[in-house]
């Protein structure tokens, strides 16, 4: 339990920093501190040997085995996310309070393909659930699983109701982590879905900035 304290301290101070500078600073730097943040997590969790590029590899070609669940943890974020949505369709003046990336050049594309397509299935993965989720005991996985939830939530929103929203969505990336205990199964997941929300996304800015 002392190890597996030791390397959270590291992630967490980090994490801490990040929100902080969301408070202190201008929204107009939002796009580098939200790189640093990520680019940081998975500098550290690489080098603590959290992922393999051989067994993430050695999964995609493991067919049905490996795509089954992340299919199946896609279909749950999906639903995930419309569940999530459900208060504001009651109360519409809700505030998301969402991390918002303002891009205007190419560099700022750069940045924000690598910080919601790239980096964070890497980062989240490695660090809210393979990290902080714990099989120790039952009593454990449970607070270690909303820790690592209420963890992940405060990195994309700085508002209640953000933040409750956000937990909503890291629950599918936990139950397929628990379930499958294989950490690609949700980080596959997770590229996914960003690559298709956040990759249209970047598509409509590289088009404004080439008009």
């Amino acid at each position: 339990m002392n190890e597996y304290m030791k390397k959270l301290i590291i992630p967490i101070l980090w994490e801490g920093l990040f929100t902080i500078s969301c408070f202190c600073l201008p929204d107009k730097y939002y796009p580098y501190t939200n790189f640093l943040f990520y680019l940081g997590i998975v500098i550290y969790f690489i080098l603590n040997r959290y992922f393999s590029f051989e067994e993430l590899k050695s999964n995609i070609i493991s067919r049905k085995k490996f795509w089954m669940p992340v299919f199946v943890t896609i279909l749950f974020l999906i639903l995930a996310f419309g569940l999530s949505y459900l208060p504001k369709m009651i109360f519409p003046n809700l505030n998301e309070g969402m991390i918002n990336l303002r891009i205007n050049n190419w560099s700022g594309v750069v940045l924000f393909i690598l910080s919601t397509i790239i980096f964070p299935p890497l980062a989240e993965e490695m660090f809210y659930r393979k990290a902080i989720i714990n099989f120790e005991s039952k009593k454990i996985l449970y607070i270690s699983t909303i820790t690592s939830l209420f963890l992940f939530a405060i990195e994309h929103s700085l508002s209640w109701y953000g933040i409750f929203m956000a937990m909503i969505w890291g629950i599918p990336f936990s139950i397929s982590y628990i379930k499958t205990k294989n950490i690609y199964v949700p980080m596959m997941a997770h590229f996914i879905v960003n690559l298709i929300g956040n990759g249209s996304t970047a598509i409509i800015m590289v088009v404004r900035l080439l008009n």
